[in-house]
Protein backbone atom coordinates (compact mmCIF):
# COMPACT_ATOMS: atom_id res chain seq x y z
CA UNK A 1 0.00 0.00 0.00
CA UNK A 2 1.36 3.44 -1.01
CA UNK A 3 -0.69 6.68 -0.20
CA UNK A 4 0.37 10.08 -1.23
CA UNK A 5 -0.32 13.08 1.34
CA UNK A 6 -0.96 16.15 0.72
CA UNK A 7 -1.14 18.99 2.95
CA UNK A 8 0.83 22.45 3.56
CA UNK A 9 4.20 20.34 4.16
CA UNK A 10 7.65 21.27 4.54
CA UNK A 11 7.07 25.09 5.45
CA UNK A 12 8.24 25.30 8.82
CA UNK A 13 4.88 25.51 10.21
CA UNK A 14 5.13 23.02 13.26
CA UNK A 15 1.34 22.99 13.48
CA UNK A 16 1.09 21.22 9.65
CA UNK A 17 4.34 19.03 10.42
CA UNK A 18 2.32 17.92 13.65
CA UNK A 19 -1.00 17.07 11.21
CA UNK A 20 1.45 15.15 9.03
CA UNK A 21 3.01 13.41 11.97
CA UNK A 22 -0.33 12.56 13.57
CA UNK A 23 -1.59 11.23 10.19
CA UNK A 24 1.02 9.07 9.76
CA UNK A 25 0.78 7.42 13.10
CA UNK A 26 -3.13 6.61 13.03
CA UNK A 27 -2.83 5.09 9.51
CA UNK A 28 0.26 3.03 9.85
CA UNK A 29 -1.50 1.81 13.17
CA UNK A 30 -4.97 1.33 11.28
CA UNK A 31 -3.79 0.04 8.18
CA UNK A 32 -1.94 -2.79 10.19
CA UNK A 33 -4.85 -3.67 12.37
CA UNK A 34 -7.05 -3.92 9.01
CA UNK A 35 -4.57 -6.04 7.70
CA UNK A 36 -2.14 -7.28 9.89
CA UNK A 37 0.13 -9.59 7.39
CA UNK A 38 0.73 -7.28 4.92
CA UNK A 39 3.78 -5.24 4.20
CA UNK A 40 3.79 -2.10 6.38
CA UNK A 41 2.04 0.79 4.28
CA UNK A 42 4.26 3.36 1.94
CA UNK A 43 4.12 6.65 1.96
CA UNK A 44 4.89 10.24 0.03
CA UNK A 45 4.44 14.01 1.06
CA UNK A 46 3.81 16.52 -1.57
CA UNK A 47 6.08 19.18 -0.10
CA UNK A 48 7.11 22.64 -0.23
CA UNK A 49 10.71 21.23 0.88
CA UNK A 50 11.26 17.16 0.49
CA UNK A 51 14.58 17.05 1.60
CA UNK A 52 13.40 18.81 5.30
CA UNK A 53 10.29 16.75 4.78
CA UNK A 54 12.35 13.38 4.62
CA UNK A 55 14.37 13.99 7.31
CA UNK A 56 11.67 15.29 9.70
CA UNK A 57 9.65 11.87 9.08
CA UNK A 58 11.34 9.53 7.30
CA UNK A 59 8.97 8.87 3.97
CA UNK A 60 9.83 9.72 0.44
CA UNK A 61 8.57 13.54 -0.61
CA UNK A 62 8.50 15.67 -3.74
CA UNK A 63 7.98 19.04 -4.49
CA UNK A 64 4.63 20.61 -5.01
CA UNK A 65 6.26 22.47 -7.47
CA UNK A 66 7.28 20.08 -9.95
CA UNK A 67 3.81 19.14 -11.57
CA UNK A 68 5.19 15.98 -13.61
CA UNK A 69 7.05 14.51 -10.08
CA UNK A 70 3.37 14.87 -8.40
CA UNK A 71 1.52 13.60 -11.52
CA UNK A 72 4.28 10.52 -11.67
CA UNK A 73 3.83 10.19 -7.60
CA UNK A 74 0.27 10.38 -8.11
CA UNK A 75 -0.23 7.69 -10.83
CA UNK A 76 1.94 5.35 -8.70
CA UNK A 77 0.30 4.99 -5.56
CA UNK A 78 -3.04 3.82 -4.47
CA UNK A 79 -4.76 6.76 -2.97
CA UNK A 80 -4.37 10.53 -1.94
CA UNK A 81 -4.81 11.58 1.61
CA UNK A 82 -5.34 15.36 1.76
CA UNK A 83 -5.21 17.49 4.95
CA UNK A 84 -5.35 18.42 7.37
CA UNK A 85 -5.22 22.13 7.88
CA UNK A 86 -7.11 24.84 6.49
CA UNK A 87 -6.50 23.87 2.73
CA UNK A 88 -9.18 24.84 0.82
CA UNK A 89 -9.63 28.28 1.81
CA UNK A 90 -9.16 31.85 -0.31
CA UNK A 91 -8.29 34.34 2.65
CA UNK A 92 -4.60 34.42 2.06
CA UNK A 93 -5.16 33.82 -1.82
CA UNK A 94 -6.80 32.33 -4.57
CA UNK A 95 -3.89 29.63 -5.32
CA UNK A 96 -4.63 27.31 -2.65
CA UNK A 97 -7.59 26.10 -3.55
CA UNK A 98 -6.07 25.97 -7.00
CA UNK A 99 -3.44 23.92 -5.93
CA UNK A 100 -5.40 21.29 -3.27
CA UNK A 101 -8.92 20.79 -5.26
CA UNK A 102 -6.72 20.86 -8.19
CA UNK A 103 -4.53 17.69 -7.08
CA UNK A 104 -6.95 16.28 -5.56
CA UNK A 105 -8.89 16.17 -9.13
CA UNK A 106 -5.88 15.23 -11.14
CA UNK A 107 -6.09 12.07 -8.62
CA UNK A 108 -9.41 11.32 -9.42
CA UNK A 109 -8.67 11.61 -12.96
CA UNK A 110 -6.14 9.33 -12.47
CA UNK A 111 -8.96 6.67 -11.07
CA UNK A 112 -7.05 7.38 -7.70
CA UNK A 113 -9.39 7.26 -4.39
CA UNK A 114 -9.01 10.29 -2.56
CA UNK A 115 -9.83 10.73 1.34
CA UNK A 116 -9.95 14.10 3.20
CA UNK A 117 -8.34 13.80 6.16
CA UNK A 118 -9.65 16.49 9.30
CA UNK A 119 -9.87 19.79 6.80
CA UNK A 120 -11.02 22.88 7.78
CA UNK A 121 -13.28 24.30 5.05
CA UNK A 122 -12.99 28.49 4.08
CA UNK A 123 -13.76 30.47 3.93
CA UNK A 124 -14.42 30.40 0.85
CA UNK A 125 -14.98 33.97 -1.14
CA UNK A 126 -14.67 33.56 -4.84
CA UNK A 127 -17.24 31.87 -6.40
CA UNK A 128 -14.99 30.01 -8.73
CA UNK A 129 -13.16 28.43 -5.72
CA UNK A 130 -16.47 27.35 -4.38
CA UNK A 131 -17.48 25.52 -7.10
CA UNK A 132 -14.00 23.85 -7.63
CA UNK A 133 -13.58 23.00 -4.09
CA UNK A 134 -17.46 21.66 -4.17
CA UNK A 135 -16.52 19.36 -7.51
CA UNK A 136 -13.30 18.12 -5.51
CA UNK A 137 -14.97 17.27 -2.52
CA UNK A 138 -17.65 15.53 -4.32
CA UNK A 139 -15.50 13.23 -6.01
CA UNK A 140 -13.67 12.13 -2.83
CA UNK A 141 -14.02 8.65 -1.72
CA UNK A 142 -14.32 9.98 2.17
CA UNK A 143 -14.27 13.47 3.47
CA UNK A 144 -13.82 14.22 6.92
CA UNK A 145 -13.86 18.01 8.37
CA UNK A 146 -13.03 19.51 11.71
CA UNK A 147 -15.36 21.43 12.93
CA UNK A 148 -19.15 22.41 12.48
CA UNK A 149 -18.79 25.36 10.53
CA UNK A 150 -16.77 23.71 7.67
CA UNK A 151 -19.70 20.81 7.33
CA UNK A 152 -22.59 23.47 7.29
CA UNK A 153 -20.10 25.25 4.13
CA UNK A 154 -19.50 21.70 2.60
CA UNK A 155 -23.64 20.97 2.95
CA UNK A 156 -23.97 24.11 1.17
CA UNK A 157 -22.04 23.26 -1.83
CA UNK A 158 -23.85 19.51 -1.70
CA UNK A 159 -21.26 17.40 -0.41
CA UNK A 160 -22.70 14.73 1.34
CA UNK A 161 -21.68 12.02 4.19
CA UNK A 162 -19.30 14.21 5.77
CA UNK A 163 -17.96 12.83 9.14
CA UNK A 164 -17.26 15.80 11.75
CA UNK A 165 -14.46 14.79 13.63
CA UNK A 166 -11.30 16.61 15.91
CA UNK A 167 -8.37 17.95 14.74
CA UNK A 168 -5.42 14.84 14.09
CA UNK A 169 -2.96 15.92 16.71
CA UNK A 170 -5.66 15.51 19.46
CA UNK A 171 -5.04 11.48 18.28
CA UNK A 172 -0.87 12.09 18.86
CA UNK A 173 -0.05 9.99 21.94
CA UNK A 174 1.15 12.53 24.37
CA UNK A 175 0.74 10.51 27.80
CA UNK A 176 4.54 10.77 28.91
CA UNK A 177 4.61 14.48 28.89
CA UNK A 178 1.01 14.67 30.13
CA UNK A 179 1.90 12.56 33.11
CA UNK A 180 4.83 14.49 33.46
CA UNK A 181 5.47 16.50 37.46
CA UNK A 182 4.19 19.53 37.87
CA UNK A 183 7.03 22.35 37.75
CA UNK A 184 7.87 24.59 41.05
CA UNK A 185 7.52 27.66 39.44
CA UNK A 186 4.53 27.54 36.58
CA UNK A 187 5.13 27.84 33.14
CA UNK A 188 3.73 29.97 30.57
CA UNK A 189 4.29 28.93 26.77
CA UNK A 190 3.24 32.05 23.83
CA UNK A 191 2.94 31.22 20.72
CA UNK A 192 1.90 34.51 18.93
CA UNK A 193 2.23 35.49 15.58
CA UNK A 194 1.77 39.29 13.46
CA UNK A 195 -1.31 40.29 12.68
CA UNK A 196 -3.51 43.03 11.45
CA UNK A 197 -3.47 46.51 13.54
CA UNK A 198 -0.55 45.34 15.78
CA UNK A 199 -0.35 48.66 17.41
CA UNK A 200 -3.52 48.18 18.92
CA UNK A 201 -3.67 44.91 20.40
CA UNK A 202 0.12 44.13 20.64
CA UNK A 203 0.93 46.71 23.34
CA UNK A 204 -1.60 45.13 25.64
CA UNK A 205 -0.68 41.97 25.64
CA UNK A 206 3.16 42.64 25.96
CA UNK A 207 2.08 44.65 29.15
CA UNK A 208 -0.14 41.58 30.15
CA UNK A 209 2.90 39.46 29.95
CA UNK A 210 5.49 41.72 31.56
CA UNK A 211 3.06 41.39 34.84
CA UNK A 212 3.10 37.46 34.20
CA UNK A 213 6.56 37.42 33.84
CA UNK A 214 7.29 38.42 37.18
CA UNK A 215 5.94 34.90 39.10
CA UNK A 216 5.82 33.33 35.94
CA UNK A 217 8.74 31.59 33.64
CA UNK A 218 7.25 32.86 30.16
CA UNK A 219 8.65 30.33 26.91
CA UNK A 220 8.01 32.35 23.25
CA UNK A 221 7.19 29.51 20.62
CA UNK A 222 7.16 30.95 17.38
CA UNK A 223 4.96 28.00 15.10
CA UNK A 224 5.82 29.34 12.16
CA UNK A 225 9.62 29.62 11.05
CA UNK A 226 8.68 31.54 8.49
CA UNK A 227 6.45 34.23 9.81
CA UNK A 228 6.63 34.09 13.89
CA UNK A 229 10.45 34.15 15.32
CA UNK A 230 10.69 38.43 14.70
CA UNK A 231 8.15 38.66 17.36
CA UNK A 232 8.97 36.00 19.58
CA UNK A 233 12.59 37.50 19.49
CA UNK A 234 10.91 40.93 20.16
CA UNK A 235 9.30 39.91 23.09
CA UNK A 236 11.55 37.77 24.62
CA UNK A 237 14.26 40.65 24.83
CA UNK A 238 11.56 42.36 26.62
CA UNK A 239 10.26 40.14 29.17
CA UNK A 240 13.93 38.64 30.03
CA UNK A 241 12.25 34.84 28.58
CA UNK A 242 13.39 32.40 26.53
CA UNK A 243 12.77 31.37 22.65
CA UNK A 244 12.36 27.72 21.44
CA UNK A 245 14.44 27.58 18.20
CA UNK A 246 12.12 26.38 15.01
CA UNK A 247 15.34 25.57 13.51
CA UNK A 248 15.62 22.05 15.43
CA UNK A 249 12.59 20.98 14.03
CA UNK A 250 8.69 20.88 14.91
CA UNK A 251 9.48 18.28 17.64
CA UNK A 252 11.26 21.30 19.58
CA UNK A 253 8.14 23.55 18.54
CA UNK A 254 5.74 20.89 20.59
CA UNK A 255 7.72 19.79 23.26
CA UNK A 256 7.76 23.43 24.25
CA UNK A 257 3.83 23.59 24.50
CA UNK A 258 3.50 20.30 26.29
CA UNK A 259 6.07 21.03 28.71
CA UNK A 260 4.24 24.58 30.07
CA UNK A 261 1.85 24.92 32.57
CA UNK A 262 -0.66 26.64 30.24
CA UNK A 263 -0.46 28.37 26.84
CA UNK A 264 -1.16 31.60 25.52
CA UNK A 265 -1.34 31.14 21.84
CA UNK A 266 -2.95 32.52 18.58
CA UNK A 267 -2.05 29.49 16.79
CA UNK A 268 -4.39 27.24 16.24
CA UNK A 269 -1.72 24.40 16.77
CA UNK A 270 0.01 25.63 19.49
CA UNK A 271 -4.24 25.26 21.48
CA UNK A 272 -4.71 21.88 19.83
CA UNK A 273 -0.95 20.52 21.11
CA UNK A 274 -2.01 22.17 24.23
CA UNK A 275 -5.20 20.12 24.09
CA UNK A 276 -3.69 17.12 23.14
CA UNK A 277 -1.37 16.63 26.48
CA UNK A 278 -4.65 18.10 28.73
CA UNK A 279 -3.03 21.51 29.13
CA UNK A 280 -5.14 24.61 29.42
CA UNK A 281 -4.80 27.49 27.29
CA UNK A 282 -5.73 31.36 26.66
CA UNK A 283 -6.92 31.95 22.77
CA UNK A 284 -5.87 35.23 21.27
CA UNK A 285 -8.27 34.87 17.60
CA UNK A 286 -7.50 36.24 14.88
CA UNK A 287 -9.62 33.82 12.95
CA UNK A 288 -12.65 31.49 13.48
CA UNK A 289 -11.12 27.92 13.31
CA UNK A 290 -9.50 29.33 16.85
CA UNK A 291 -12.72 31.15 18.10
CA UNK A 292 -13.96 27.36 16.91
CA UNK A 293 -11.40 25.02 18.34
CA UNK A 294 -11.85 27.33 21.76
CA UNK A 295 -15.37 26.66 22.22
CA UNK A 296 -15.44 23.11 20.88
CA UNK A 297 -13.13 22.17 24.32
CA UNK A 298 -14.42 25.18 27.01
CA UNK A 299 -11.35 27.34 26.94
CA UNK A 300 -11.60 31.43 26.93
CA UNK A 301 -11.10 33.62 24.11
CA UNK A 302 -9.68 36.58 25.08
CA UNK A 303 -10.11 38.83 22.13
CA UNK A 304 -10.94 38.53 18.66
CA UNK A 305 -7.94 40.42 17.09
CA UNK A 306 -7.40 43.13 15.92
CA UNK A 307 -10.43 44.11 18.29
CA UNK A 308 -9.93 45.44 21.89
CA UNK A 309 -8.04 42.87 24.70
CA UNK A 310 -8.86 44.13 28.33
CA UNK A 311 -5.75 43.52 30.11
CA UNK A 312 -6.89 42.64 34.01
CA UNK A 313 -9.15 39.84 32.24
CA UNK A 314 -6.36 38.53 29.81
CA UNK A 315 -3.86 38.35 33.36
CA UNK A 316 -6.51 36.78 35.31
CA UNK A 317 -7.25 33.87 32.30
CA UNK A 318 -3.98 33.02 32.34
CA UNK A 319 -3.60 32.85 35.93
CA UNK A 320 -6.55 30.55 36.21
CA UNK A 321 -5.26 28.74 33.21
CA UNK A 322 -2.26 27.78 34.97
CA UNK A 323 -3.76 26.49 38.28
CA UNK A 324 -4.53 23.47 36.16
CA UNK A 325 -7.17 21.84 33.95
CA UNK A 326 -10.65 21.28 35.24
CA UNK A 327 -12.90 17.90 34.77
CA UNK A 328 -15.09 19.26 32.44
CA UNK A 329 -12.21 19.90 30.24
CA UNK A 330 -10.84 16.91 30.48
CA UNK A 331 -14.25 15.23 29.34
CA UNK A 332 -14.23 16.90 26.10
CA UNK A 333 -11.04 16.52 24.97
CA UNK A 334 -11.23 12.19 25.82
CA UNK A 335 -14.36 12.16 24.14
CA UNK A 336 -12.67 14.29 20.91
CA UNK A 337 -9.67 11.87 21.07
CA UNK A 338 -11.84 9.18 19.86
CA UNK A 339 -13.14 11.11 16.96
CA UNK A 340 -9.79 11.89 16.11
CA UNK A 341 -8.58 8.51 15.25
CA UNK A 342 -11.42 7.85 13.11
CA UNK A 343 -10.73 8.87 9.87
CA UNK A 344 -7.69 6.98 9.82
CA UNK A 345 -9.92 3.70 10.45
CA UNK A 346 -12.52 4.76 8.32
CA UNK A 347 -9.50 5.06 5.15
CA UNK A 348 -8.01 1.82 6.31
CA UNK A 349 -11.05 -0.15 5.81
CA UNK A 350 -11.69 1.46 2.55
CA UNK A 351 -8.50 1.13 1.12
CA UNK A 352 -8.35 -3.07 2.36
CA UNK A 353 -12.04 -3.35 1.04
CA UNK A 354 -10.28 -3.82 -2.10
CA UNK A 355 -13.19 -1.82 -3.29
CA UNK A 356 -12.49 0.37 -7.29
CA UNK A 357 -12.27 4.17 -6.74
Amino acid sequence: MRLAMLGYFGFGNAGDEAILAAELAALRAALETTSPSSTPPEFVAISGDPARTESSHRISAVSRTDFRAVVRTLRSCDALVAGGGSLLQDVTSARPVAFYAGTMLVARALRKPVFVYAQGLGPLRRRANRMLTGLALRSSRYVSLRDEGSTALAARMRVRGVDLVADPVLGIDLSLVRDRPTPSTPRLAVALRPWADSATWLPVVRDALRELASDVEVVLVPFHAGQDVELARDLAVDLGADVVDPAKGHRAVLNAVVGASAVLGMRLHALITAAAADRPFVALSYDPKVTAFAEQVGQPVAATLPGPIDRDALVAGVRKALEGADEAYLQRLAALRVSAARPATEIARLLTAGKQP
